[in-house]
C-alpha cells in the first residue's frame, strides 16, 4: 500500500472503531433495559442477563457493523473534505480511483468478516441466545418456590416444606390435572431436572407416595416409589417462522420460501458493505471548512432506506410476492444503480484520470 493508502485506511479505521463502539453501547443499552425489565418481572434470573447480552451482540454484528462503517467512511472523508486535504490531493492529481483502492483495502476483508458472521456466527449466538433464554425462564420458575407456601410451575401446583442450601426441597406435594383425573404426589424429597435433548422439565422426587384418580370418586390407584420422576412442563413448540434466524446455512438451503428469504438477508450485509463503500465517496464530498456532520443525517437515512427495503423485500419474498430469483437482489440492483448514477454526478467521468504532480 502507498503512504497515501496506508493514511486514508487510518483515518477510517480509526474513526470506525469509534463508531462501533458508540453503536455497540446504544445497542447494549437497549437490550439490557429490555433484559433487566423482564428480569424484575421474574421471568429469568438476573444472572442471566450478561450471557444473553453478549450472545445477542454477536448475532446483531452483521447488521451493526455494515453501518458502521458506512458511517465511519462519511465522517473520515467529511474531516478530510473539511480541512481541504481532499482539494490538495487532487491538486496533486490523486483521483477517485486512488481513494477508492484505499477504502476497499478496508471494505473488503470487512466484508468477508461481516459474511462470517452473519452466515455462520450469528445464528450460532442467536441458537445459544434462545437456549440459554430458555433454560432461564424454566430456572425462574423454581427460584420463586418459598418454604410453606404453594407455587404454580408449569400447570402444576406444588408445595414445599424447607429447602435447603444446595436447593433440594423437603416435604413435597405436588397436584398436577390428567387427562383421566388428578395426581397427586407425596414425597420426602425433591429436586428439578431438565432433558437436555427434548426439554421437559423434571420434578424428581425420592421417598413418597403417588394417587391417581378422580375427586369425588373412590376408585384411586395408590403406588409408593423410593424415586419417581415427574413432568410439569413440556417444551413448547418452535415454528420455522420464529426460529429460521438461528437455523445453520445448510438447514436452509433447499428449504421452502421462508427459508430461501433468510439465506438471502444473510448475504445480503456483506453486499451492503461493498455497495455503501462504492456510494460513500461522492456521497461525503463536500465545500472545504464546511461542518463534518453535515452529511451524517443524510447517511443515516439512507442506510435506514437501504436497510427498510431489504427487510421489506425479504418479507414479500417469503409470502410469495416475489420469486425467489428476485428475492432481496433487486434492492441491492437499486442501491447499485444509484450508486453509479452519484459517483457520476458528484465526481464526474473526467475525473477518474489521474496525473502527476
Amino acid at each position: 500500500m502507498t503512504r497515501l493508502s496506508r493514511y486514508l485506511v487510518r483515518e477510517v479505521l480509526t474513526t470506525w472503531l469509534a463508531v462501533t463502539v458508540v453503536l455497540v453501547v446504544v445497542l447494549l443499552a437497549n437490550r439490557l433495559a429490555r433484559f433487566m425489565a423482564e428480569a424484575a418481572s421474574g421471568e429469568f434470573p438476573v444472572d442471566a442477563i450478561f450471557a444473553l447480552l453478549g450472545l445477542k451482540l454477536v448475532s446483531n454484528l452483521g447488521t451493526l457493523l455494515p453501518a458502521s462503517f458506512f458511517l465511519a467512511v462519511m465522517l473520515a472523508l467529511g474531516r478530510l473534505y473539511r480541512d481541504s486535504e481532499m482539494t490538495a490531493l487532487a491538486g496533486c492529481g490523486v483521483g477517485p480511483a486512488r481513494l477508492y483502492r484505499a477504502l476497499f483495502a478496508l471494505a473488503i476483508p470487512l466484508a468477508v468478516g461481516v459474511a462470517a458472521v452473519s452466515l455462520v456466527l450469528g445464528p450460532t449466538a442467536e441458537r445459544l441466545a434462545d437456549q440459554t433464554l430458555a433454560q432461564a425462564r424454566q430456572d425462574a420458575q423454581f427460584q420463586g418456590v418459598q418454604p410453606g407456601r404453594f407455587l404454580e410451575v408449569g400447570g402444576a401446583t406444588v408445595y414445599v416444606a424447607a429447602v435447603d442450601g444446595s436447593g433440594r426441597m423437603q416435604g413435597v406435594f405436588a397436584r398436577l390435572p390428567g387427562p383421566e383425573g388428578e395426581t397427586v404426589v407425596v414425597a420426602e424429597q425433591a429436586s428439578r431436572r431438565l432433558d437436555p435433548e427434548a426439554g421437559d422439565d423434571f420434578l424428581v422426587l425420592e421417598d413418597g407416595h403417588r394417587y391417581d384418580g378422580t375427586p369425588g370418586q373412590g376408585a384411586w390407584r395408590l403406588m409408593r416409589f423410593a424415586r419417581h420422576g415427574l413432568r410439569i412442563a413440556e417444551p413448547e413448540p418452535v415454528s420455522l417462522a420464529a426460529s429460521r434466524d438461528a437455523l445453520p446455512p445448510t438447514a436452509l438451503l433447499g428449504g421452502g420460501l421462508s427459508a430461501q428469504a433468510e439465506l438471502q438477508w444473510r448475504l445480503s450485509p456483506p453486499v451492503m458493505v461493498l455497495v455503501l463503500a462504492l456510494a460513500a465517496l461522492p456521497l461525503a464530498r463536500s465545500a472545504p471548512r464546511s461542518g463534518r456532520y453535515g452529511r451524517l443525517v443524510g447517511a443515516v437515512l439512507i442506510y435506514l432506506l437501504y436497510f427498510n427495503l431489504l427487510y421489506a423485500a425479504e418479507d414479500w419474498m417469503s409470502d410469495g410476492f416475489t420469486p425467489p430469483v428476485v428475492g432481496v437482489w433487486w434492492v441491492h440492483a437499486v442501491a447499485l444503480v444509484l450508486a453509479l448514477g452519484v459517483m457520476r454526478w458528484r465526481l464526474g467521468p473526467l475525473r477518474w484520470r489521474e496525473r502527476s504532480a
